[in-house]
C-alpha cells in the first residue's frame, strides 16, 4: 500500500490505519535480521542502551516486551556469549545481573537497522508533524498495554515501568 498523491488529503478509515501500522511492523521486523542478530535481540541491545540502570535486568526487559522470562533469558545469553553484553551482579539482589553493553555492542547499536531506516523520514517531519506522532504513538502504545486483551488492565509504560 502506497500512498498516491490524491490520498494525502483524504481522511483513511479505521481499517486502513491498522493495516498501515501493521505493515510498518511487519517492515521493522523484516530489517531486523541484520547483522547476525534477530529482532528480539536488537529490542534487547535498544533497550539496555536505553534503560536506566536499576532497569538493565532480565526482568525488566520481559516486562517490557510483556513476555516470558525464559525467552528473554535466552536472547541475552546469546548476546552475552556474542560479547555484545556484560553482566555483572546487582547490587540490591544476590541472584540478581545487571547487564551493560559492551564497547562492541555500542558500535553495532550504531548501525541499528530500525533507527537507520527511521531516522530519515521522521527528521524530515516538520516539528509539529513529530509532536503528533509520538503523542499518537504513544496514546495507541498505552492502549494496547493497558488493555492486553484478557481483559485485565496493568502493563508498563512506554519506558519500561509498571504502570501504577
Amino acid at each position: 500500500m502506497s500512498e498516491r498523491p490524491e490520498d494525502v488529503d483524504n481522511p483513511s478509515t479505521d481499517d486502513d490505519l491498522v493495516t498501515l501500522l501493521d505493515q510498518v511492523s511487519r517492515l521493522v521486523y523484516g530489517i531486523s535480521f541484520t547483522d547476525g542478530l534477530f529482532p528480539a535481540q536488537w529490542v534487547a541491545l535498544r533497550y539496555f542502551h536505553d534503560a536506566p540502570e536499576p532497569a538493565r535486568t532480565l526482568t525488566a526487559l520481559a516486562r517490557f516486551q510483556k513476555i516470558h522470562l525464559a525467552p528473554v533469558s535466552r536472547t541475552v545469553s546469546t548476546l552475552v556469549d556474542k560479547g555484545l553484553l556484560t553482566r555483572r551482579p546487582h547490587p540490591g539482589f544476590k541472584r540478581g545481573w545487571l547487564f551493560d553493553l559492551t564497547d562492541e555492542g555500542r558500535i553495532l547499536l550504531e548501525r541499528d537497522p530500525l533507527r537507520q531506516s527511521l531516522s530519515p523520514p521522521i527528521a524530515a517531519m516538520a516539528a509539529n508533524e513529530r509532536a503528533m506522532l509520538g503523542r499518537l504513538m504513544k496514546r495507541i502504545i498505552t492502549h494496547m498495554q493497558t488493555d492486553s486483551g484478557d481483559g485485565e488492565a496493568g502493563g508498563e509504560k512506554t519506558d519500561g515501568t509498571p504502570v501504577a
